[in-house]
């Protein structure tokens, strides 16, 4: 699986989760008048919106590896950091909401037309950014977590003021937060890889056997590759691959790989030449077990 592709899978996932999400929040907003204030309501539907999107999204790496493992952590995971994420997403939202009513905005009509979506579109920024953060947090991985945060909070400002600022200011309001709503997921998902993209260390490509063509980000300074779970890059399906075969470090600004620490019979080859240690270098092919890959720079 190219990166294309596997960009593609994600930014469906997220357009999947809006859609998922999309009867919810109309059950809620049909339902507004039920809750005690606006704060309760705001709590309650930002909790249920980041847990279905963050279950969802968590899944994605899952997917993408053919872990069923990993599928149900990242699950786990995204969902309840997707919960954690609408909550104070939506707390951040009144927040601000408070401050820009009081501070800079005077008339009720400016309130209502700037600082209420604002608010709200911050708020669904900071559930973004919960739900961005959930691979690099499964994978142990701070870096990981960084980007996603980065890239969550893009996208999931971006979407939430279609949603927001739509609804003021559109007749049609359903219909703006279902396109909102799959814009939010989509967004997230794709700002994550756009950032990716810009702060990778490189890409490995399979040249052979039942995965040839798919592509690996090294996105982590410590990445193990070999065919157990646990692996951040599961070979699958590969002659002579260990559970954890080789490792790839990031040092001194340039990417190495060494065979994995305790495992003497895990040997790696670049260009055919068995390595203890290596600096790759653009179109270094390099063997674990019967797999070969293809390093290159994103």
């Amino acid at each position: 699986m190219t990166l294309f592709w596997k960009r593609l899978i994600i930014c469906g996932l997220g357009v999947l989760a809006g859609l998922v999400v999309w009867p919810v929040m109309e059950l809620f907003v049909a339902s507004q008048t039920r809750f005690p204030n606006y704060l309760v309501f705001s709590v309650a539907s930002g909790s249920v919106f980041g847990l279905l999107l963050g279950l969802f999204l968590g899944t994605a790496e899952g997917i993408i590896a053919a872990s069923d493992r990993r599928i149900m952590i990242g699950a786990a995971t995204g969902a309840g950091l997707g919960l954690l994420g609408g909550v104070l997403g939506f707390v951040v939202g009144q927040a601000v909401l408070f401050v820009v009513g009081e501070s800079l905005l005077v008339r009720e009509e400016d309130l209502r037309a700037v600082g209420f979506p604002l608010a709200r579109a911050l708020g669904w920024a900071v559930l973004g950014l919960f739900v961005g953060a959930t691979e690099g947090i499964r994978a142990w991985s701070l870096r990981k977590a960084a980007m996603g945060v980065a890239g969550g909070f893009l996208g999931g400002f971006v979407g939430g003021a279609v949603i927001e600022y739509g609804s003021v200011h559109m007749e049609q309001a359903p219909l703006v937060r279902f396109v909102g709503l799959m814009l939010l997921g989509a967004s997230i998902a794709l700002f994550h890889a756009l950032i990716e993209r810009q702060l990778s260390f490189g890409v490995l490509r399979l040249l052979n056997g039942r995965y040839k063509g798919k592509e690996f980000v090294v996105n982590q300074r410590r990445t193990v590759v070999g065919s157990g779970q646990d692996a951040d890059f599961i070979l699958n399906g590969y002659r002579e691959v260990l559970e954890r075969h080789a490792r790839l470090r990031y040092k001194d600004r340039e990417l190495y790989i060494e065979p994995a620490a305790g495992t003497q019979a895990a040997a790696v080859l670049v260009n055919n030449r068995p390595v203890a240690e290596h600096r790759l270098k653009y179109e270094d092919v390099i063997k674990i077990g019967s797999a070969k890959l293809f390093f290159r720079h994103e």
